[in-house]
C-alpha cells in the first residue's frame, strides 16, 4: 500500500514542471533561433530558385528552342482542328471552335499552374 501511495506522489511530482525564474527569456530565445532558420532557409531557395531559373533559360535560349516555337501555332491548330473533326458531332464546325495557338499555349500554362499546388502539398506531406 505504501508503495502506491509513494508511486503517486512521484509521478504527481514528475507531471508538473517546475517554473524556472527565466522560462521567459528561455522561450523568447528559442523563438528568435526557429524564426532566424526559416529566414536563412527561404533565402537559400529563393536564392538557389533564381539562379536555376537563370540556367534554366541561359539553355533555352542557347538550344534554339524559342525560334523552333514560333512555327508551333500554326501546326498545332492545324493539327488540332483535323483532329477534332472526328470527335465533334456532326453539325458543329472545328473551325468555330477557338483553338489557334493562343488557346493552346493558355491550356498548357493552366496545367502548369495546376501542378504547382499538387507539388507544394506532396513537398509539405514529406
Amino acid at each position: 500500500m505504501a508503495e502506491l501511495v509513494f508511486e503517486r506522489e512521484l509521478e504527481r511530482m514528475f507531471a508538473e514542471a517546475p517554473a524556472f525564474p527565466d522560462a521567459d527569456y528561455f522561450a523568447s530565445r528559442v523563438e528568435q533561433r526557429m524564426d532566424r532558420g526559416w529566414t536563412a532557409r527561404r533565402m537559400l531557395i529563393g536564392g538557389l530558385g533564381i539562379v536555376g531559373g537563370v540556367i534554366g533559360g541561359a539553355q533555352l535560349l542557347g538550344s534554339g528552342l524559342i525560334s523552333k516555337m514560333g512555327t508551333l501555332p500554326a501546326d498545332s491548330g492545324r493539327l488540332v482542328t483535323a483532329g477534332l473533326k472526328d470527335v465533334l458531332p456532326e453539325g458543329v464546325s472545328a473551325a468555330a471552335l477557338p483553338l489557334g495557338g493562343e488557346a493552346l499555349w493558355m491550356s498548357a500554362a493552366l496545367a502548369v499552374v495546376a501542378i504547382g499546388p499538387a507539388i507544394t502539398r506532396a513537398i509539405r506531406e514529406i
